[in-house]
């Protein structure tokens, strides 16, 4: 059986990928817009210490590749 021209399992996928996508923005929209609580992204402890920053940015302070 075919869904908008997809094979059944594939068709599931593309489901399950729009709902998690509208949960993940529903949940952007309710905390962080609505309430206000911002957005805290926290590093592994080997990366947070002092003069480190997240690798690849190659920034000067961030440590990041010359």
């Amino acid at each position: 059986m075919t869904a908008f021209g997809l094979p059944g399992p594939m068709f599931w996928v593309f489901v399950a990928t729009i709902v998690a996508g509208s949960l993940g923005a529903l949940h952007f929209l309710i905390v962080h817009v609505a309430l206000g609580r911002p957005v805290v992204e926290t590093l592994p402890p080997a990366l947070a210490r002092e003069g480190q920053g997240a690798p690849g940015t190659g920034s000067a302070e961030g440590g990041g590749p010359e």
